[in-house]
């Protein structure tokens, strides 16, 4: 399932924000309307209930002797809450995964091929940003983009 677009919103004072109609309607016409949240990379990434079920079988597989992959499927998983969009198609973050991804007031949802992001909007310019110089300043990121036929 693919995520297109970039929408901004405000946090409400209880910790809810507004899941975009595009994304709502993807979930909705794969017969999903909860997906699950969880921190990585700064920001929460959002997977579609039964793509999580599929990330949850494969992160199950990890041997508890290696500690470096269990370290990531703790803090992976540990985050990780179902979260399912109220009528006015808004979900509750909870206080742990709004203060991992800074979320105080203004985000930034972002679809992705496999997932939506949530960040915060401090955080997205800085990560746009740093995304704009590094492509700038490295010829080999900006030929390994163009390797991806864009």
């Amino acid at each position: 399932m693919i995520f297109r677009g970039r929408f901004e919103y405000a946090i409400d004072p209880k910790g809810r924000v507004n899941i975009p109609a595009p994304f709502r309607e993807r979930l909705q016409e794969s017969g999903q309307e909860s997906f699950v949240l969880t921190n990585f990379s700064g920001c929460l990434y959002a997977f579609p209930a039964d793509d999580w079920a599929r990330i949850e079988e494969r992160l199950s597989q990890v041997p508890s002797t290696d500690r470096r992959k269990n370290a990531f499927v703790r803090f992976f998983v540990g985050g990780a809450v179902e979260a399912t969009p109220d009528k006015q198609g808004r979900v509750l973050v909870p206080p742990s995964l709004r203060s991992y991804a800074g979320l105080e007031k203004d985000v930034v949802i972002q679809g992705m091929p496999n997932r939506f992001e949530i960040w915060s909007l401090a955080r997205w310019q800085q990560e746009i940003g740093r995304f704009e110089k590094e492509v700038l300043e490295d010829p080999e990121l900006a030929r390994e983009i163009s390797e991806l036929g864009i």
